[in-house]
């Protein structure tokens, strides 16, 4: 226990606790502290430098009432004061010590475990994104070998030829070139997180769809699925365009793992009031009626082994929390399972700060 005779005693004494990393849980401040600051506005001075301390102010009737101590501190600061009217006995300051420090252990307990889990969960939403992107890097290396070999053999063919059939190769080269430059900035688009997890900008949704498909190519010819277009109205969002193209390549992931060799993606954009709606098809088995509310959660998985269960969870989190979109799954009336996306052009968030 510290005990200090005046306010600026008592200023300079929690500085050098906070400086020693051993700040104070609780206090007890009389209201009237004689000349200068009285505890109420010695309290509201502590608090600019501990904001989680616990303050017991206490009183007699003749002293500030309650009503004037919420004024001087505000309703922010409601919940980490209270009071003890004159004359008082020891067991109600201990218990009122006893009862403060134990709140002040569960707060600094809970943001530990907060800090913990934000932290696991980042490490989660990593793992994942890796997962993605070495599932496209297996068909990017395939695709760069293929256009590799093109570059070589147009090089080795054309420095044999006439100068007209030269400048064809050279055209060809230069094709095969910017296709891999395509390819590999997509990637990198896919695989980079330097945007940032809550950056936004204008992204065109059927460019997006393009992208992920392009990554994917190698991976679906060897799957031997077909995709088909459905319906590409004109659509653009305010959002993340990492975590979007992270959501698309999800999907046809989950599709092809459905399906196994053979069978249809269907895309389809559908420009709505104030947003756009993607349709994702597969014509797989579909999913259990009982388990399509489960599949979403973190950790479940429908693939045993070979599933990590965050996939949908992930894509979940990046639609709804990220985005503040919805999605949802059900099984077509035909065959195969759907995907229903539904993104705002602007998320409320951005709505707000253009209004302000």
């Amino acid at each position: 226990v510290t005990v200090v005779h005046s306010a600026e005693e008592a200023l300079a004494r929690v500085k050098h606790a906070i400086a020693k990393a051993e700040p104070f849980a609780m206090g007890f401040f009389d209201v009237l502290l004689g000349v200068g600051m009285d505890g109420i506005e010695l309290v509201k001075e502590i608090h600019k430098l501990q904001p989680d301390l616990y303050a017991v102010f206490v009183t007699a009737y003749q002293d500030r009432s309650v009503d004037a101590i919420r004024e001087v501190l505000n309703d922010s600061k409601s919940s980490h004061w209270d009071y003890l009217s004159k004359p008082f006995s020891s067991g109600e300051i201990l218990q009122k010590a006893r009862n403060l420090i134990s709140l002040w252990n569960l707060t600094q307990e809970k943001a530990t475990h907060q800090e913990q889990l934000a932290e696991a969960h980042r490490r989660l939403l990593e793992h994942e994104r890796h997962v993605s992107v070495a599932a496209v890097a297996r068909g990017v290396s395939h695709e760069f070998g293929n256009i590799l070999m093109q570059i070589m053999g147009k090089a080795d063919l054309g420095r044999k030829k006439p100068e007209k059939d030269m400048r064809d190769a050279l055209e060809r080269i230069l094709e095969a070139s910017h296709r891999a430059s395509e390819i590999l900035d997509r990637f990198k688009h896919l695989s980079s997180s330097s945007d940032g997890k809550y950056r936004k900008q204008w992204t065109d949704i059927n460019k997006l769809i393009d992208e992920a498909l392009d990554l994917m190519e190698h991976t679906l010819k060897t799957h031997g699925v077909k995709v088909c277009k459905i319906k590409s109205d004109p659509a653009r969002v305010m959002g993340n365009a990492t975590s979007l193209l992270q959501v698309m390549v999800n999907l046809i992931i989950n599709a092809l793992h459905a399906m196994g060799k053979g069978g249809q993606i269907d895309f389809s954009v559908t420009a709505v009031h104030e947003g756009v709606e993607i349709r994702v098809r597969d014509y797989g088995p579909g999913i259990d009626p009982k388990l399509l509310d489960r599949v979403l959660e973190p950790f479940f998985s429908t693939k045993g082994s070979q599933g990590t269960g965050l996939g949908l969870s992930i894509t979940k989190e990046i639609i709804e929390i990220e985005h503040r979109g919805d999605i949802k799954l059900r099984n077509h009336p035909v065959k195969g399972l759907e995907v229903v996306l539904r993104l705002p052009e602007k998320p409320m968030a951005e709505v707000s700060d253009e209004s302000a």
